[in-house]
């Protein structure tokens, strides 16, 4: 399939690989020039030995063949979720020293929703007034780009995507994020990180602004149809006639109302495209691994983690995105190293999280988080009186009224055990565990440490719901979820590939949280401040 012409045009198999166990010989691991952490949102670890035999040279099976692989790689921390697997990744430790918990949760006194990035106290650029208003000012810990700026302030660390969250939370607290302002497909930040644009930024969305092509985007298959392992279809119907009515993608309709023309577009293959169009353009105008002084470019692809969601991983959307994924990601790679040197880049490639199956795919049930509030609330007013027991239900979290509790001078953890007990009878809840055993810590098995390592007091509320395997919450648009303790969820590809670290494949254990720890090991520079994971070993034994 040819590619269309607004991709950046810099750079015009046998699944063997995976039975390789020992290192290949390699010389001794060099500083890197530039750490590029690159993150596939959404992307189940069996994906790449489940396609392989459709994938390019270049891409994904480059990482399998010349990298190091590590078949065992897991987020030890429940609820799994984007944002807190990207924190986790750039902090080297969980939700309970991190903070960040999810996109929203409730305030525990006052009882109102909170989001992680709105800030109303910033401007965003190139934004319609009060949009794009976004800062880091609800993250609390550095990360590993913080600690090496403040080493180095000469270094640069930048972090790309196309959802804002994603890039802010790669960010950190004093480093630079990117990201799409839905209006008019083109990249945009906030005060929070800059006083204005960059030029080279400025110049490039004048590529993109109300492009037509853009607009008139149809997403055919990559490859032959007789190619494809899926046989699954989504295909959504539309209420209207528009030009996106042929592109079988996520809603996929000019937002008329909100005038958000290209919203949707963050949720098909083209946002992969755009987003390394971007990329390519930044290595060069911001001349990212141009010296000894390294660098750091965090990059998420957010489109699989939305397309996987919506049409379920068994689906021919999800597969074929993922070819054209491959295609984008391998010619990036050879960009990158082309421009700043081979051996002198590190290339980081892993996943946020994965993804139950289909639950009308696996003819499971979904949970009604909404009912759930309603039917908790009743049941709290009828026991205890009154009727705003609930203040909301979030990441497979409830938050309860405390003012209720504290007016009638109940102990919060009688509240907490009664609302639990009453929960666990609820059908497709496997268990609920209540905060006051959540602050206790000491574990006592695997299953409850990933549960403590996702509890942060402030913001975690008060019951901790775990549905039983393969069961999701409903939300609208959504097939397919993570949110578990379960291996689906937590298990993610991990591989390290360039700067003389030899290929080969691991198989132990190993702790998401260490990634940046290793990193730091590489840079030569001191852990991120809050970080609580230790390196992985099979790394720091190569380094020089």
């Amino acid at each position: 399939m040819k590619r269309h012409g607004f991709i950046f045009s810099v750079v015009a198999c046998t699944l063997s690989v995976f039975g390789v166990h020992n290192m290949a010989s390699a010389g001794e691991v060099e500083r890197p020039a530039l750490v590029v952490n690159i993150v596939v949102g959404g992307l189940p670890y069996d994906f790449i030995g489940m396609y392989g035999v459709n994938l390019s040279e270049d891409g994904f099976l480059k990482f399998m063949r010349e990298g190091m692989v590590f078949t065992s790689a897991r987020y030890d921390y429940m609820p799994t979720n984007s944002v807190s697997s990207l924190a986790t990744i750039t902090t080297g430790t969980y939700p309970s020293v991190h903070g960040v918990v999810g996109e929203k949760w409730f305030d525990m006194i006052t009882g109102e929703e909170v989001d992680l990035i709105a800030d109303r106290s910033v401007t965003g650029f190139d934004c319609d007034y009060g949009k794009g208003c976004y800062s880091n000012a609800h993250l609390l810990v550095p990360t590993l780009g913080d600690r090496l700026k403040l080493e180095h302030p000469e270094s640069k660390v930048i972090s790309v995507a196309a959802n804002p969250v994603s890039s802010i939370v790669m960010a950190g607290l004093n480093t630079e994020a990117y990201w799409v302002n839905p209006v008019t497909a083109t990249w945009t930040s906030s005060s929070s990180y800059m006083l204005y644009l960059p030029g080279w930024v400025t110049t490039f969305n004048e590529r993109y602004r109300n492009w037509n092509e853009v607009a008139a985007w149809r997403w055919s298959l990559y490859k032959d149809a007789e190619c494809y392992l899926n046989a699954r279809y989504g295909r959504p119907e539309f209420g209207y006639s528009s030009g996106f009515r042929k592109m079988c993608s996520i809603g996929c309709m000019p937002n008329v109302r909100h005038k958000e023309r290209y919203a949707n577009v963050v949720g098909t293959p083209l946002a992969s495209d755009l987003l390394s169009d971007f990329i390519v353009q930044l290595v060069v105008s911001e001349n990212l691994g141009d010296d000894d002084i390294p660098d750091i470019l965090n990059i998420c692809f957010d489109a699989p983690r939305d397309i996987i969601s919506h049409y379920g991983p068994e689906s021919v959307e999800a597969e074929d995105m993922f070819y054209q994924l491959d295609w984008t990601i391998g010619a990036l790679v050879r960009f990158i190293e082309s421009h700043v040197g081979n051996g002198r880049v590190l290339f980081v490639l892993t996943s946020d999280h994965g993804t139950s199956g289909s639950y009308d795919a696996t003819d499971t049930e979904r949970f009604d988080g909404g009912q759930f509030c309603v039917i908790t609330n009743s049941f709290l007013g009828a026991q205890y009186g009154g009727d705003k027991w609930v203040s909301g239900y979030a990441n497979r979290r409830l938050y309860i009224n405390r003012s209720e509790a504290f007016s009638r001078r109940l102990p919060l953890e009688q509240v907490q055990r009664l609302t639990s007990d009453f929960a666990l009878q609820m059908r497709d809840v496997s268990r609920v565990v209540p905060a006051c055993d959540l602050r206790i810590g000491g574990a006592g098995d695997v299953y409850m440490e990933r549960l403590c390592n996702g509890y942060f007091p402030k913001r975690s509320g008060d019951l901790l719901i775990d549905l039983a395997p393969g069961v999701i919450d409903i939300r609208q648009g959504v097939r397919a979820s993570a949110g578990s303790a379960y291996d689906y969820d937590v298990h993610v590809p991990l591989v390290f590939l360039g700067c003389g670290i030899p290929a080969g494949r691991i198989d132990r254990e190993v702790d998401m949280a260490a990634v940046p720890v290793t990193l730091a090991r590489l840079l030569e520079v001191g852990n991120p401040e809050a970080a609580t994971a230790v390196p992985i070993e099979e790394i720091v034994d190569c380094i020089k």
